[in-house]
């Protein structure tokens, strides 16, 4: 519980940009709904998995309620490292009173524009957040202005758009905005079980100077070697 690590007052906190700093391809566990708590954290990362994310959290409803928090965000100080939080959030200020709350205990958090479920969407959180640039970047500069850590990071995970060009001016407009990485779902919005775009996911690290993490379809090691080699991407998420 967050209350039981605020007592102890040190977790071992690391800044995740050094894993795509290392030369290596990172190997990251997808946030998951149900699946992404510490116990299933803790059994991945003892197979070599190297970034973790909580399950997706609601932004709103963990800043207004203490069960929430405890419900949702549980971690420990020394093994559970780096940790990503992952937030829906359609409002700046929201997020960012949000990653005050997880700043001491995580080592960064991740906007999700990516969730195609209707629930997530008629809300305004997740994928539908695509079509709203000026927004997530407001939300993105919101955060990085309030956090005082340098070394904390702030993500996004987006859907592309039939357009590309779409998804390239809302990615330059992130990196603009300070956000330290973009996870690329290689499906658009109505997409689900089609094949992956990593073709798509290849255009977009091109048109970048920051890590580009490509997301979808991939399984097995062996998965994140072929999309490694197609989209010549940083890191590569992997479902169970």
């Amino acid at each position: 519980m967050i209350g039981d690590i605020k007592e102890t007052k040190e977790c071992q906190l690391k800044d995740p940009m050094d894993l795509f700093h290392s030369g290596q391809v990172v190997k990251i566990c997808a946030p998951m709904v149900r699946y992404s708590k510490l116990a299933f954290r803790t059994l991945v990362r003892k197979y070599s998995c190297d970034l973790c994310y909580t399950p997706m959290i609601v932004a709103a409803d963990f800043v207004r309620s203490a069960k929430a928090r405890d419900s949702e965000f549980t971690t420990n100080k020394v093994g559970d490292h780096p940790l990503i939080v992952q937030f829906a959030a359609k409002e700046a200020q929201v997020l960012c009173d949000a990653a005050r709350i997880v700043c001491p205990f995580a080592d960064g958090i991740d906007l999700n524009c990516g969730c195609p479920q209707r629930w997530a969407i008629s809300e305004g959180y997740g994928a539908c957040l695509i079509n709203k640039p000026e927004l997530v970047k407001d939300m993105v500069r919101h955060v990085r202005s309030q956090i005082d850590n340098p070394k904390f990071s702030v993500s996004i995970k987006i859907r592309i758009h039939e357009d590309l060009k779409r998804t390239v001016d809302l990615c330059q407009k992130a990196e603009a905005a300070g956000v330290s990485w973009i996870t690329v779902h290689g499906r658009s919005i109505e997409e689900r079980h089609q094949p992956v775009h990593y073709d798509a996911i290849k255009i977009i690290k091109q048109s970048m100077s920051i890590p580009v993490v490509a997301n979808g379809d991939i399984k097995t090691l062996k998965d994140a070697e072929k999309v490694h080699h197609l989209t010549e991407a940083d890191g590569k998420i992997k479902r169970r």
